[in-house]
């Protein structure tokens, strides 16, 4: 009976997260969501992608221009599914959902299992971690209703794409499938470059399967760059497809901060900071993965985030999957010192940019500087996000290791602090 009260409220949210997909993308509001800067970008438009199938129809190569910036093969399979796409993007996304579901479900049993094997102080015991069978529907719910993942759906962005393959990620994390792992992010990394860092802290806490993994890895990237290639009848997509991305040429607005911070660069030094700008977003995987080489879903995580914060041509639907893994630090909120604040900042600077977009483009009665600083302030509070997450963990670590209670060192109570 239990199971299926349970299994009747996961169909009653997934009928329910459709449903709301189905009106909106059906909806006059469908049009305004399509054109906002912070839902479509240059790489993820539909509006984009229909262009460059419409130049395949007249045999032009869409890469010729400064159009398409969608890999060949994904291009092709938008194109066939092109009729029916507002209703495989909804299908897609509960795909997404309910695989972030089964995965947060069997990462938070693993995680369960594994802290319980390990001693701890005897005050830690009593907050030892305990199964949490709703963990999985926290996530399911978090995916479904989110109004980030509701946006970009009904808009038909191609972010989706990656969201349902950063599921996959985690759905292979869940089951210890590196193959999985490593097909799904070679996937990804075809799309969009840099999710390739996702499989560094796999790798590492699977050492036994690090050949096996980079081998699926680099298979799976190398077929789908010999089948582009079949398809456009050379690599001249990759200079709009990765280049695009790389060079950071185009600075349409969004919700991240490379648009505004290269477009008030000096032309002569945009190459340095170019490339210090992607070096930085690569960096934190090794240290990272160090950090917790016991913890990839924690990296992952973290990674993601990183990914949303720094990436060129950022959407809110980065923010999806992070958010939607949030039900597995449940654990944490109560080493959280930042979360309230953040979550309120959230809601009201989302609430901001279309008002001061309005205001900037429609009314002239502001610029660019007011949109940006509604984006930085996000990006900031974002990353105080990521930081307290981080911090919550390393802080649990050591009250299991050595006691809820502080140590006293000359009579005063030690605080633990980030060097």
């Amino acid at each position: 009976n239990e199971y299926k009260s349970y299994l009747r409220n996961m169909l009653t949210e997934i009928f329910l997260g459709g449903l709301i997909r189905i009106v909106v993308s059906y909806s006059p509001v469908n049009s305004w969501l399509t054109e906002r800067v912070e839902i479509s970008t240059p790489i993820t438009s539909w509006k984009r992608i229909e262009e460059g199938l419409t130049l395949y129809k007249l045999n032009l190569n869409p890469y010729d221009g400064d159009v398409v910036h969608e890999p060949p093969i994904t291009l092709f399979i938008y194109g066939l599914i092109r009729p029916l796409a507002g209703l495989l993007f909804i299908a897609l996304d509960i795909m997404t959902a309910i695989l972030v579901s089964k995965s947060a479900e069997s990462i938070h049993q693993m995680m369960v299992e594994d802290e319980n094997k390990k001693p701890c102080h005897k005050s830690f015991t009593d907050f030892q971690l305990k199964l949490n069978k709703d963990i999985g529907y926290y996530s399911l719910l978090a995916v479904l209703f989110n109004p980030y993942s509701i946006a970009i759906c009904s808009a038909k962005s191609t972010q989706c794409t990656l969201n349902f393959l950063y599921s996959l990620t985690l759905f292979g994390i869940a089951k210890n499938n590196v193959i999985l792992i490593s097909v799904a992010t070679g996937i990804s990394s075809y799309i969009s470059l840099f999710p390739v860092m996702i499989l560094f802290p796999v790798l590492m806490h699977h050492r036994d399967d690090t050949l096996r993994g980079i081998t699926s890895f680099i298979g799976t990237f190398t077929i789908l760059h010999m089948l582009s290639y079949q398809l456009t009848g050379g690599f001249g997509y990759l200079e709009s497809v990765y280049g695009f991305v790389l060079e950071v040429s185009d600075y349409t607005p969004n919700v991240g901060a490379a648009w505004y911070f290269f477009a008030e660069m000096f032309s002569h030094f945009t190459t340095l900071f170019l490339i210090v700008y992607q070096v930085n977003l690569v960096l934190y995987a090794v240290p990272l993965s160090l950090r917790f080489p016991d913890n990839p879903p924690l990296v992952v995580f973290a990674l993601l985030m990183l990914l949303a914060l720094f990436k060129p041509y950022t959407t809110v639907g980065d923010y999806v999957i992070p958010y939607a893994m949030f039900p597995l630090w449940l654990h944490l909120f109560k080493y959280l010192d930042h979360f309230f604040i953040v979550a309120i900042a959230t809601i009201v600077l989302t609430l901001l940019w279309p008002i001061l977009w309005y205001l900037w483009v429609h009314c002239l009665n502001a610029n660019s500087n007011f949109y940006f600083a509604i984006t930085l302030a996000f990006v900031l509070f974002q990353s105080f996000l990521l930081s307290d997450v981080l911090f919550a963990e390393m802080r649990r670590s050591y009250a299991r290791e050595n006691g809820v209670k502080r140590k006293k060192i000359d009579g005063v109570n030690s605080v633990v602090s980030l060097d």
